[in-house]
């Protein structure tokens, strides 16, 4: 199996932790192109070295494919069988079963004596019995200790809030990776938009069940003249983009945009599965620019290469908006970032899929929760919208001036300072690296930010000494530990201090943050406290156009002091 990365071990851990402890069912969030799929392998794995079996949850054919396949390849040997009507196989013996829900949901006691299962898009899980999901479940409980497992990019439901509480099928989240940290640490790739020059106006649209109408929403979008201003900007917007993924509101809409745009190809839930296959291939492939399609590539789609999205539709639904931009998420050698091009005021409704609070609320009509709780700001430079807690603007490097003034007559890092006899000791900063730190013991703890001085001093003998001092400074806390982390971050920027510690790293790793040159400290028992920083210029710098120093490191450590 693949080495997995930090945060797909620490759920792992996490999961297994609450199975062993609690007897309720749980949670874990990864994003849209964050590996889900080796977290599964991880529990499957486990589950069979306790002499397990496994049924793994799906809504579409294509994840139920796509799961089986990569369990298969991420585990040798695993007995995987796949019962899916619409993959024409009826597999029930075999150790893990992959299953889609419309198939098995009556069909729980053909699947034997079973141990653990695991839902993917678990967001979609309604808790009432008569559901599909329900009425599976229901039934799977019969087995005596069934333990289940929800996986999901959005643990909210539309117009349900939580899909997490003691009175639904999930009692709590016991992991949840945030968007913004893994595009820090190179995890995911970065979002980028430009601001949509055509409006459309979704006022008079109707609503239905917390979403608005289909066809109106439909009728709304396809309207010949604004379909020809929306493809004529997408063409001017994604010129240098290579794989455009274009979200239409109905197959009509669809079909006339593909008309409107060169190299392009059409996907409805009316495409044969045999077309439907080679024009994603053709896609993917790069034989094809852009691909439109209508509500089938929100899930199961994993082209890496999408390095643009143009959502011409509107929607309530924050975790049908965050899926959509989610397929640009996934890393890839041909770009950057990925470019949203939104024309459904989804953005505005909703705010950025990296908020911390994305989808957490419900807003109060059709603003949605972006504009009733302030959150979002528009870049006075080149009108990029972006959360309000940002810094640098990531499309032109705008510095969004801080609304306080600063001092900056000291040099001296006054988190840290000491009392006692013994002379404070003096160290050369050779590098700084910094990184997000998450405590082991308390996943749920705000994160802080860990700073590693790599120093070196002259020993007594004239060889030099080398040693690595840590430092943790807390942005996402409040009180003391926050007053301590403004004192911090105004000795070293003239940009405004960021309130999580995500922000905090892809900021110093962006070069906003002078770097010191020198440090002294005193020991505190086997701790190194640093007492002063001196650094190579007397004020903050303003933003460096390349970074000298800015490693991302990700993992845990035991000791933290905080």
């Amino acid at each position: 199996m693949l080495a997995p990365r930090w945060y797909q071990s620490q759920a792992n851990e996490a999961v297994w932790k609450y199975l062993n402890e609690k007897s309720g069912n749980c949670v874990a969030v990864l994003p849209t192109g964050a590996g889900k799929s080796l977290l599964i392998a991880l529990l499957i794995q486990q589950a069979l070295e306790f002499g397990g079996r496994v049924v793994v949850l799906a809504h579409r054919k294509e994840l139920l494919q796509q799961n089986a396949d990569e369990i298969r390849g991420l585990i040798p040997g695993v007995d995987v069988g796949i019962y899916s009507a619409g993959l024409k196989s009826r597999e029930i013996h075999n150790a893990v079963v992959v299953a889609g829900i419309q198939s098995v949901f009556r069909k729980a006691e053909d699947l034997g004596r079973r141990h653990l299962v695991i839902v993917d898009e678990a967001h979609l899980i309604s808790d009432l019995e008569e559901s599909m999901y329900g009425q599976f479940l229901t039934a799977m409980k019969a087995n005596e200790g069934l333990r289940i497992v929800g996986l999901t990019a959005t643990p909210f439901r539309t117009g349900a809030g939580p899909i997490c509480g003691p009175d639904r099928q999930f009692q709590r989240i016991v992991f949840e990776a945030k968007t913004a940290q893994l595009i820090a640490e190179g995890f995911l790739c970065p979002i980028t938009n430009k601001p949509s020059d055509l409006k459309i106006d979704t006022d008079k649209v109707g609503l239905r069940g917390g979403e608005f109408v289909e066809s109106e929403m439909q009728a709304a979008f396809d309207v010949d003249e604004k379909v020809q201003a929306a493809c004529a900007e997408i063409i001017e917007k994604t010129q240098g983009r290579h794989s455009v993924l274009v979200f239409a509101s109905g197959v009509h809409h669809a079909e006339q945009i593909a008309e409107l745009l060169p190299d392009s190809a059409v996907v409805t839930g009316e495409t044969l599965p045999i077309e439907r296959a080679e024009t994603l291939r053709r896609f993917v492939a790069g034989e094809l620019r852009f691909l439109v399609n209508v509500d089938v590539l929100t899930t199961g789609f994993n082209a890496r290469c999408v390095d643009a999205i143009a959502i011409l539709r509107a929607t309530m639904s924050p975790g049908l908006f965050c899926q959509m931009v989610g397929r640009g998420l996934r890393l890839h050698d041909s770009k950057a970032n990925c470019l949203l091009l939104d024309f459904g005021g989804n953005i505005a409704r909703h705010g950025s899929i990296d908020d911390e609070n994305f989808g957490r609320s419900e807003g109060k009509g059709r603003a949605g929760v972006a504009a009733e709780n302030g959150r979002g700001k528009k870049c006075p430079s080149c009108e990029l919208d972006v959360s309000p807690s940002t810094v640098v603007c990531p499309e032109c490097n705008f510095i969004f001036p801080r609304e306080r003034e600063l001092k900056h007559d000291t040099t001296a890092d006054e988190s840290s300072q000491l009392t006692g006899s013994m002379p404070p000791e003096e160290w050369q900063v050779k590098d700084v690296v910094v990184r997000v730190h998450t405590k082991k013991d308390d996943a749920e703890a705000p994160q802080t930010v860990r700073v590693d001085y790599v120093c070196t001093k002259e020993g007594e003998s004239g060889n030099l000494a080398t040693i690595t001092i840590a430092e943790w400074t807390c942005p996402g806390h409040q009180g003391f530990a926050r007053s301590k982390f403004l004192a911090w971050w105004d000795a070293r920027s003239l940009c405004d201090p960021p309130d999580s510690a995500t922000d905090a790293v892809a900021l110093i790793n962006m070069g906003v943050c002078r770097r010191p040159v020198r440090i002294t400290t005193k020991k505190d028992g086997r701790w190194h406290r640093i007492t002063e920083c001196f650094f190579e210029s007397e004020k903050p710098t303003e933003l460096a156009a390349t970074p000298e120093s800015g490693k991302v490191f990700s993992g845990i450590e035991d000791d933290c002091p905080f």
